[in-house]
């Protein structure tokens, strides 16, 4: 068993479930673009947002929108998405069921940690600093403009220098796809989520070596 010194965490679906909060936003936006449904229910289900994020929120809207994303719409229904999620951001947000002891747990045993997230930057910095200020986080990036989204490595890469990270101690974990691409592409080992926005079949057929049913799973492989 390898002993892992560094733990960099996607946010979304890892650390906090935020779906409700980020449907909420977009259901809000149909809802003002015209798009809504007449009778006021929700276009999507939780389940559809669930597969809709994972690449950023200009994704997220992308896919919402359907085939009313032209480049038009899509521009000032991301602008207007922003506003709402931005005020609205931590109304049902919280961190997943057992996240709380396992970072005490990394914590105590001097394990650095960070996120790496394509969540626009100022929204996770703003719900890491909400929901984890008591860890230490070394680092915590996220979407900004000019810089590639995971599964790109760029923000991979910058939190491994922040952490003074060795790629063979270094272990990141995800609960989608685009994660376990993220961590391959860095040279990393991937722990997925399975509790996550995905499930397990998504992070088996990925190639995600180790599988956490819940958080603290994660203590058996340190």
């Amino acid at each position: 068993m390898k002993s892992w010194k560094t733990c960099l965490f996607d946010l979304d679906g890892t650390l906090i479930d935020t779906v409700d909060d980020l449907a909420s936003a977009c259901e809000q936006v149909l809802a003002e673009f015209g798009f809504g449904k007449a009778d006021g229910t929700a276009v999507y289900t939780r389940a559809d947002y669930h597969r809709f994020v994972g690449n950023g929120i200009k994704k997220l809207v992308e896919r919402a929108l359907g085939v009313h994303a032209t480049p038009e719409v899509l521009e000032k229904a991301c602008a207007r998405f922003m506003v709402i999620y931005n005020e609205n951001c931590k109304v049902k947000t919280c961190p997943y069921e057992g996240i709380i002891p396992l970072l005490d747990e990394l914590k105590a045993r001097g394990i650095t940690m960070g996120i790496v997230t394509n969540k626009p930057e100022k929204q996770a910095r703003y719900l890491a600093k909400a929901f984890f200020s008591a860890y230490d986080l070394r680092c915590v990036y996220g979407g900004v403009e000019g810089r590639p989204h995971k599964p790109d490595p760029t923000s991979l890469n910058m939190a491994m220098a922040d952490c003074d990270a060795d790629r063979a101690t270094t272990l990141f974990i995800g609960d989608s796809d685009v994660d376990v691409e993220t961590a391959h592409n860095g040279g990393l080992t991937c722990a997925g989520a399975v509790w996550g926005f995905r499930g397990k079949e998504e992070l088996r057929r990925a190639g995600a070596e180790i599988l956490l049913d819940h958080p603290l799973d994660l203590l058996r492989f340190l």
